[in-house]
């Protein structure tokens, strides 16, 4: 009588291994942290509170570098479509890797979420696009920011705070806030419409 009771406790602990173990690591792969952004099987939730969701249609914005072209949706520089500069000139393996600005306003499905990154140095959270053979990888957190992502007015970043951009200073120039407003905008800090406002703040005072 002993015996099979153990058995049946046995039976009983090894089925619980069995169906909660792959939940429980599945969570810890797909969940790297309980803050924004995190993945949760097969939806990317953002700290805007946009959902991104395999297998759903997402809308591009527009290309935030000055030409057009799109800083945080490209090509994976591992992919066999990627190119890589031969003479040294990264500007036209960016260009190239870019996702084309002939593109804007249309909507693609997403193939596949993913975060890469670890707890200890954070990570990045990527969506990919396509079309043909060709995959794009979007940089979702960044793209949504700079409006390379079209996302509803209710998920788009609140406006930043651009006083500490164009207080005036002592012995600093209108030159020398210009520059510093542009360096923002080609980090990806700034949208082009915010650049636009702080631009013509400082030139109007």
């Amino acid at each position: 009588m002993k015996r099979s009771l153990v058995s049946i406790l046995r039976a009983i602990f090894s089925v619980f291994i069995l169906v909660f173990t792959p939940i429980f690591t599945m969570a810890q792969n797909s969940n790297p942290d309980s803050t924004l952004p995190r993945i949760v099987e097969d939806t990317l939730f953002t700290t805007y509170g946009y959902k991104i969701l395999r297998g759903k249609e997402i809308k591009i914005g527009v290309g935030s570098m000055p030409d057009g072209d799109f800083k945080f949706i490209r090509v994976n520089a591992g992919s066999l479509f990627a190119y890589h500069s031969t003479t040294g000139y990264q500007g036209l393996a960016n260009q190239a890797n870019s996702f084309p600005r002939s593109q804007s306003g249309l909507l693609f499905k997403i193939k596949a979420i993913e975060a890469r990154g670890s707890k200890k140095h954070g990570y990045n959270y990527y969506a990919k696009i396509g079309f043909g053979m060709k995959n794009y990888e979007i940089d979702v957190e960044n793209a949504i920011a700079s409006g390379e992502l079209s996302v509803p007015d209710e998920f788009k970043p609140k406006p930043k705070n651009l006083s500490v951009v164009i207080e005036d200073k002592k012995g600093s120039s209108v030159a020398d806030e210009l520059k510093k407003l542009k360096e923002l905008l080609d980090s990806g800090v700034l949208t082009k419409e915010e650049f636009d406002t702080a631009k013509k703040k400082i030139l109007n005072n």
